[in-house]
This record gives structure tokens, C-alpha cells and sequence, in this order.
């Protein structure tokens, strides 16, 4: 079986042809991550765009629900186009990601210090349309959404190639230790979109709706009030 890391590695690195109606990206994500301490981390690593250069984010869940997405280029170019209306910072900031095993991977982003470490572990091969019910049967992974809108208003289609499960993992955000994995009592959302009650890894891409000013949210727009947009030098 070949390793996920040199999957990864094979990933082109291109600019993605505009579609018309439509915004795409492709590369590989940390769906999700739950943590027993309320906490949630998300990663997307998509070095194929059609709107921007390939781009990292991180996600950060709060115990007390609050989102911020650090992002390795300008937001509207990244993934607050699709969710800013539901976070509550966007940081433009450098993201170190790095293959240290065959399934194993390092995050870092420097300006928030936080520091975490995954492994995944290789469940199958799933189509889109068996995607959701294999995934809470096989993964206990609840509500697990592949097409719907995100928090800007733009509807979105998940076209995952392969998933992994991932059975361990540890990280710290500014000297907190989140402690062990697990389920939440409350299912997290970032807006509508149901983020998994175990860990997934997903390659494949993603396709939202184009953005359209007015009618669709600005990147930079919060909920109720605006984001804060912060920019670290790096």
C-alpha cells in the first residue's frame, strides 16, 4: 500500500482552471478533530486553487465555541471566502506542515504557538454518495456533511478520493496541552457544517459556489459584528 505521505508528495501544485459558477481547490484536509477538552483542530493543505495560490489553514475551536482560522495567505483567498461570516478571527500567518512517517504529520504555526502531531490510519476508498453513512457506520463519526452551504452563503460539494481515520494525535496552544481525543458532547459546527465526532483525513478536492459580491459574505465579514484581521510578519 502506498504510503499517505508520498500520495501527498505526488499532489500537483497548479493553478485549477476557472469553472464557471464555481471555485475549486484540491489537496488534502484534517476534516476534523475533536478534542475531550472541547477543542477543535482542522487543517486544509490546497496546493491546487482556481481563485488564488495554493494555500494552508488551520482551524481552531475554542471550549467555548469561538473559531479562528490561521491562514498562509490572504483570506479572501483562502478559507474565509467560504466561512468568515462564522469565525472570529482570520490571521494571515506562516504554517509549517511536515511528513515526519508514512502517515504521520507535523503542524506548527509559529504566531499562535501551537504545535500538533497526527497519525492516521487507512480506512478505504469511498464514493461521494456513500461517504456520509459509511463514515458515522465505520468511524462513529456523527453527522459528517459532503455537499450544503458554508456560513458565506455559497453551496459546496466535497469530492473526497480516499479517507483515513486518525487514532492519535496530541497538541498545545500556547503552552495548553489539549489533552486526549474525544467525541463532544455537543457536536461542533462551524455555521451549519457539522464538523466529525472522531477524527477524518480526506484527500480529494472540494468545489463551492463562486463568490459573488452581494450575495454572497465578504472573507473579512463576522457574525454578528465584523472579523478581526490580523497579519504576522513572517
Amino acid at each position: 500500500m502506498t504510503a499517505l505521505a508520498e500520495m501527498v508528495g505526488r499532489l500537483p501544485v497548479r493553478a485549477l482552471r476557472p469553472r464557471p459558477g464555481r471555485d475549486d481547490v484540491d489537496g488534502f484536509a484534517v476534516v476534523g478533530l475533536p478534542f475531550a477538552s472541547g477543542d477543535v483542530l482542522c487543517l486544509r493543505r490546497f496546493p491546487s486553487s482556481s481563485f488564488g495560490p495554493g494555500y494552508a489553514s488551520v482551524w481552531h475551536r475554542s471550549p467555548v465555541g469561538n473559531w479562528t482560522m490561521y491562514v498562509s495567505v490572504a483570506p479572501a483567498q483562502s478559507c474565509p471566502r467560504f466561512f468568515g461570516a462564522a469565525i472570529a478571527r482570520a490571521v494571515e500567518t506562516p504554517i509549517e506542515i511536515a511528513w515526519t512517517g508514512d502517515h504521520d504529520l507535523t503542524v506548527r504555526v509559529p504566531a499562535a504557538d501551537l504545535r500538533w502531531e497526527l497519525s492516521m490510519a487507512y480506512r478505504s476508498d469511498l464514493v461521494l454518495g456513500l461517504m456520509s453513512a459509511m463514515s458515522t457506520a465505520l468511524l462513529s463519526a456523527g453527522r459528517f456533511a459532503l455537499r450544503g452551504h458554508v456560513p458565506n452563503r455559497q453551496w459546496f460539494q466535497a469530492g473526497p478520493r480516499r479517507l483515513w481515520a486518525i487514532p492519535a494525535s496530541r497538541a498545545s496552544i500556547a503552552g495548553r496541552d489539549l489533552g486526549p481525543l474525544g467525541p463532544l458532547a455537543r457536536q461542533a459546527t462551524i455555521g451549519e457544517v457539522p464538523m466529525p465526532q472522531r477524527g477524518l483525513f480526506m484527500l480529494g478536492g472540494i468545489s463551492f459556489e463562486a463568490y459573488a459580491p452581494g450575495r454572497h459574505l465578504p472573507a473579512v465579514a463576522g457574525s454578528p459584528a465584523p472579523a478581526a484581521i490580523a497579519s504576522v510578519p513572517g
